[in-house]
């Protein structure tokens, strides 16, 4: 039987002006004794609060039926092409206030509006840069400790013209609370109705193997869809996971009989997404860039691959993938390696660099460190082995694991 992990979500509520909670914002928290966020990265953060909430938690669990979610989506989550697989019906999207406004997030905002979520604007203090979201907003939550009540008067009847909500946070008077109601505030949040309180509950843990297994799967074009719900059927944490979005994000009037059917139903789009979160979110002692390195490896040697053959693309992708299998695991590659039922010649790639596949593990390698003293394979010039790494670097990029 495997451990669990314990999770924790920090939880404010958000009350209208009937004094009635309509939503909770939940926030990043590590423990039950420090009621503040770690310092964590914000897309990591992020990610966790949503997997904990949606996948392990459970929504049901943290709001009632006609309450929302307030959920901090950093810039690095909202520039990333995401699937949505969060319910519109219960997620609100809080848009970050050190956030850049570009071509990119306004792109990333009108199609997430298209789609019918709900868009927050957070600790908006009407920074003129940040005008342009406004047309996206459907709730700004004004932050009344940075903004005098006279300024935040001289914007409101532009905003309401808009048809936007206005939120007042980190009210903390009964005075404020009175100002903030006459000037026509629809929503209130802040320590005068409450401190947030934490929401504990238990996770299985992430089979690192597994997921990463999935994360190369998943981004193939061609793959199976019945290969997919293999996997991650393999493995109890996984599907425990997948079935507890896929029952509270679709409308189903038929239940699951399968994981193949939940894998279906869900889409690979949305698996895609859901499974880099996963990453971001489960894998906390090791640093994505590994990730990403085993990713742009694994991709680097399939296209080497096809110039060099003597083996299928396929050994050539796991080779790469699996070169950084023992920084992964903490353990040594050749314990890990003898526990897979790999090919001998993948075997030998990976811990000798012998044979053409070890011949490419050994030039990204070699890519990687910028060395220029190693033997170039055939015909194949330096152009074309940057090019390569180039054309890796966008295929893991793909993979929205930051």
């Amino acid at each position: 039987m495997q451990d669990t992990i314990d999770i924790f979500i920090g939880r404010q509520p958000i009350f209208n002006t009937d004094m009635k909670v309509i939503a909770y914002e939940l926030l990043f928290r590590s423990n039950t004794d420090d009621n503040y966020a770690s310092i964590v990265g914000g897309d990591v953060a992020s990610a966790q609060v949503m997997m904990n909430a949606l996948g392990d938690i459970g929504l049901s669990e943290i709001v009632n039926e006609d309450q929302k979610v307030f959920i901090n989506f950093t810039e690095g989550l909202l520039l990333k092409e995401y699937q949505p697989f969060y319910p519109r019906t219960k997620v609100v999207i809080e848009v970050l206030e050190d956030i850049k406004v570009t071509p990119l997030l306004m792109e990333s905002l009108s199609k997430l509006k298209k789609k019918g979520y709900l868009i927050a604007l957070d600790d908006y203090i009407f920074n003129p840069e940040l005008e342009p979201l406004e047309q996206f907003a459907n709730i700004i939550k004004v932050d009344i400790l940075e903004v005098e009540l006279d300024k935040i008067a001289m914007h409101l009847e532009r905003i309401k013209d808009k048809g936007v909500r206005l939120l007042a946070e980190k009210v903390e008077t009964q005075e404020e609370y009175e100002q903030c109601r006459q000037l026509g505030f629809h929503y209130f949040q802040g320590y005068f109705f409450a401190k947030p309180n934490i929401i504990a509950g238990k996770r299985l843990p992430n089979n690192k193997l597994s997921l990463l297994n999935l994360l190369s799967n998943v981004y193939d074009p061609d793959i199976d869809m019945f290969v997919l719900s293999e996997m991650i059927a393999k493995d109890v944490g996984l599907s425990q996971k997948l079935l507890r979005f896929v029952a509270q994000t679709l409308s189903m009037k038929q239940s699951i009989t399968s994981i193949h059917d939940a894998v279906v139903r869900f889409g690979l789009r949305r698996l895609q997404s859901w499974t880099s979160m996963l990453v971001l979110s489960g894998v906390e002692d090791k640093p994505i860039e590994l990730f990403m390195t085993s990713l742009i490896r694994a991709k680097f040697c399939e296209l080497l691959g096809e110039k060099l053959g003597g083996a299928s693309l396929d050994a050539y992708f796991i080779v790469g993938l699996f070169s950084c299998l023992d920084a992964v695991m903490d353990a040594e590659l050749s314990d890990l390696v003898s526990k897979l039922g790999l090919d001998k010649e993948i075997k030998l790639a990976l811990l000798e660099e012998r044979g053409k596949l070890g011949l490419a593990l050994s030039l990204v390698k070699n890519v990687e460190k910028g060395g220029a003293s190693f033997t170039l394979p055939g015909s194949i010039t330096a152009t074309e082995l940057s090019q390569l790494y180039v054309q890796a670097m966008r295929f893991a990029e793909q993979v929205d694991l930051k």
